[in-house]
């Protein structure tokens, strides 16, 4: 019998090692899944698209979640080994995704690889499937520019879930020196006075060693003691908590941003020096793959990406592939529902369905642990998704997890965001408050809330209910335009949604569960609806590339090159892109300071007040601030009425912004709410009709806030939002009686001026005085305060009272809250044990 044909003969070299074309390879494939029949039309439209600007160095291709990404990009790379631009790299946010893209690889039939020294990757034969923190470190296998190592060369590069990469390469890029390690007491003390100099409490905190406490240390300082700062830290560059981040930013260490906290100190470059991984950026080809998302800056600023050939993305010819979500927002649909409410309701939902709880921060995880069957950090989550992915498991609460996990079909049925992001690092939460409101902060809140809801629908015909929850978030949604930072299906279905809530109104909040059963269940008219809103959404023919972040990435390529003035240069074009968002330009304003300190620093000073101007968030010139007063007002209401007005559209605005205010009004251990409870008592004031100033904050002395209740009338306020002690101590008096100096310093003999400290107790130490006149709002009467304030704002947004002058002064008058009962309706006197 005869054993049969050799048809390995009829051809030389076959189709799937010699086509450039993602699709003939794709076709050609002979041991693929069944699972892949045949390409979608989203795959091979992006594969044309990439096919014909294939040669440029940085390509953007852009799909919706559930489009078949990964394919995508293993025929792109295997494209690129057929036509000699190899090795091949494959790059993931983490170890666990690297798996499954790998698995994926093995069911299409193309050779992977998980180790770089491998002969078939280096032979341009296999496909480097690896991820982010394995090819950017100080000790990459890759490289690192100064080590004598021998290089191991890329190619081309792909880098898969691109923003989900973000967090990873600025942890590779930042070094964290912990309070117990030897480099930390002798690099803080080189600082004492720069710090004091900032702000003599914060730096008294610091000292103490209070939580939560957080201080940058001046560029100028940092800078004038270069020599000092490298003989502190160089003898520990090959410790456990350098080795990895020391190589990478040791050239450029007088140009980083550093912070200093109670536990830890970080030192960041303003840009990943990326360079430094030399074959990354030598690469013939790189190519980021990444969902929808609006704005696209980041791969310029931390990827060094080139930005005039990834403003032009590869995309598909429709955006309307994106899976069936509602998304729908409690606190504005139905105002007043509390967040118990909410709890509860979800609670119910979870007996049925898989509901996903995202929240920022551990803070917050604490409100759903009693009713959580299962609450999930970094260290976790991996099970936590297998776990739902295997089966029911009820009210899952996950801990600031927006991206890199994947929840298709039961996984996640509702999908629920708990809150605005929140930044946790020292230098992420200084800038965090500096840049509060500006239009770059709201940017990158709206980028983050998108990822997070794409959490729960992974494929084109997966379903999910979105509830975005909390008054921050819903208030973060509509002002500053922050719908329109979303990418275009993300944007149709939140305006299908919209019409959903115009429906529910007047209903009560039981009724939300039959409507999520509706989409849940598959109504056709839902799915007809839910489908029929993305019909005909495009992609952007271009992408948003923030002139702000080329400026940014380019001055501190020329800072890199010891070209001071220029990098200056390039940084006043930013900060002249930033024209009408003060906050931002005040931030980089800064920047160019610190650039222009290095060839100038008589000029720079100057700059740096500018910036303060702008922002009074930022650093302090060193010859200080000068401190303005804050004028008396004249009528209160009348006052309410101008803020309300400019601030709010319409009555539900007022609600949810008056709660977003009273959400930060509540007392909390973290000391990272501090900075949030001080910038709501002030905001509370504004919304009452005072005038509000923070001096502390502003210029380094002076109470955490100020109020003028109007007949030179003001309030001397510190706030202590996170005591638990059962006594005023003696510091906390003695801070209070220091800021009434300053006030009698900075004000004159016609003015008067009562303090008042926020605490748990009324009670003083034995060993704490209070200063004659004092007053204390505890806890219990802040809560009565909260509930008060809450219903003042119901009270204005009805019938959109709060542009009338005089029904604001009635509600003023009702509440308890118009300047000539507040302290007394409010304040308690300290009293002796």
């Amino acid at each position: 019998m005869m054993a049969g044909l050799d048809f390995g003969k009829l051809t030389m070299r076959s189709v799937v090692d010699s086509a450039s074309e993602p699709r003939r390879i794709f076709a050609a494939l002979p041991t693929r899944d069944p699972k892949y029949a045949r390409p979608w039309d989203v795959q091979t439209q992006v594969w044309n698209r990439w096919h014909e600007r294939r040669t440029e160095s940085d390509l953007l291709v852009k799909m919706n979640t559930g489009g078949g990404k990964t394919v995508v990009g293993l025929m792109m790379l295997k494209s690129c080994l057929n036509e000699g631009a190899g090795p091949a790299v494959y790059i993931t946010p983490d170890i666990y995704l690297a798996d499954q893209v790998r698995d994926e690889a093995k069911a299409l039939g193309i050779e992977t690889t998980d180790d770089p020294r491998s002969g078939r990757f280096q032979a341009r034969k296999a496909i480097l499937v690896t991820y982010v923190h394995k090819v950017i470190n100080g000790l990459s296998v890759f490289g690192v520019v100064g080590d004598t190592r021998q290089h191991i060369e890329m190619g081309s590069v792909l880098v898969d879930d691109t923003h989900a990469c973000l967090a990873t390469l600025e942890d590779q890029f930042t070094l964290t020196i912990p309070r117990g390690h030897a480099a930390y007491n002798p690099l803080a003390n080189l600082f004492d006075d720069a710090l004091r100099d900032q702000s003599p409490s914060a730096f008294r905190d610091l000292t103490e060693g209070v939580p939560g406490v957080a201080l940058r240390i001046p560029y100028w300082a940092w800078a004038d003691r270069h020599e000092q700062v490298l003989n502190a830290l160089h003898p520990h560059r090959a410790s456990d908590e350098f080795k990895f981040v020391w190589p990478l930013i040791h050239e450029v260490l007088q140009l980083c941003d550093i912070a200093i906290s109670d536990d830890e100190i970080e030192i960041k470059p303003p840009c990943p020096p990326i360079d430094r991984i030399p074959k990354l950026a030598a690469a013939q080809r790189r190519i980021y793959l990444t969902a929808t998302l609006a704005d696209d800056s980041v791969l310029v600023t931390h990827f060094d990406a080139t930005p005039t050939t990834i403003a032009t993305p590869i995309t598909p010819q429709t955006a309307d592939d994106l899976g069936d979500r509602m998304i729908l927002t409690p606190l504005e649909t139905y105002p007043g529902t509390t967040d118990e409410e909410v709890r509860d309701f979800l609670v119910e939902q979870a007996e049925q369905h898989n509901v996903v709880v995202i929240v920022p921060s551990r803070r917050r995880a604490a409100f759903w642990r009693e009713v959580a069957d299962a609450e999930h950090d970094s260290k976790s989550i991996h099970d936590g998704v297998r776990a739902l992915r295997d089966g029911h498991v009820g009210l899952v609460v996950l801990i600031n997890k927006y991206d890199g996990i994947d929840l298709p079909g039961n996984a996640c049925r509702i999908l629920a965001l708990d809150g605005l992001p929140e930044a946790y690092s020292a230098l992420d939460r200084i800038e965090a408050l500096a840049l509060d409101e500006s239009d770059a902060m709201i940017t990158r809140q709206i980028q983050r809330i998108e990822q997070g809801m794409g959490r729960g629908v992974r494929s084109n015909d997966d379903h999910c209910v979105v509830l975005l929850l909390g008054s921050k978030l819903t208030q973060r949604l509509h002002k500053s335009g922050g719908a329109a930072k979303f990418s275009p299906a993300t944007r149709a279905q939140l305006i299908l949604s919209e019409q959903v809530a115009d429906m529910l109104h007047g209903m009560p909040f039981r009724e939300l569960g039959s409507v999520i059963n509706q989409c849940l269940d598959r109504d056709p008219k839902w799915v007809t609806a839910s489908r029929d809103v993305l019909d005909g959404v495009t992609y952007p023919a271009t992408s948003t590339i923030s002139p702000i972040a080329v400026a940014e990435r380019e001055a501190f390529r020329l800072a890199e090159l010891g070209r001071y003035r220029d990098a200056h240069a390039k940084m006043r074009e930013a900060t002249t892109a930033a024209r009408g968002d003060r906050r931002h330009e005040g931030w980089l304003k800064q920047r160019a300071a610190s650039y222009l300190h290095l060839v100038d620093p008589a000029a720079a000073l100057q700059m740096q007040k500018s910036a303060q101007t702008d922002n009074k968030a930022v650093l302090r010139p060193r010859d200080g601030v000068e401190y303005h007063r804050l004028s008396s007002i004249a009528d209160q209401a009348q006052q309410a009425v101008e803020y309300l007005t400019e601030r709010y559209d319409n009555g539900n605005d007022l609600i949810v912004g008056v709660a977003a205010i009273l959400d930060d009004l509540t007392p909390d251990l973290d000391p990272a709410s501090v900075p949030n409870f001080e910038q709501a008592i002030h905001g509370l004031g504004l919304h009452l009709g005072f005038g509000a100033q923070r001096p502390e904050r502003d210029t380094g002395e002076g109470p955490d806030v100020l109020w003028s209740l109007g007949e030179l009338a003001y309030l001397v306020i510190e706030c202590k939002s996170g005591t638990t002690t059962d006594a005023i101590w003696r510091h906390d008096a003695e801070q209070l009686s220091h800021s009434m100096d300053w006030f009698h310093e900075k004000y004159d003999h016609t003015c008067s001026a009562t303090p008042v400290l926020i605490h748990n107790t009324q009670m003083l130490h034995k060993q704490a005085s209070a200063r004659p006149g004092a007053r204390v709002i505890t806890f219990d009467k802040l809560a009565k305060l909260r509930e008060a304030v809450s219903k003042y704002a119901a009270a204005l947004a009805a019938d959109n009272a709060y542009q009338d002058a005089d029904k604001v002064s009635a509600q003023l008058a009702t509440w308890g809250l118009n300047g000539k009962s507040f302290v007394q309706k409010w304040g308690l006197a300290p009293r002796k044990p």
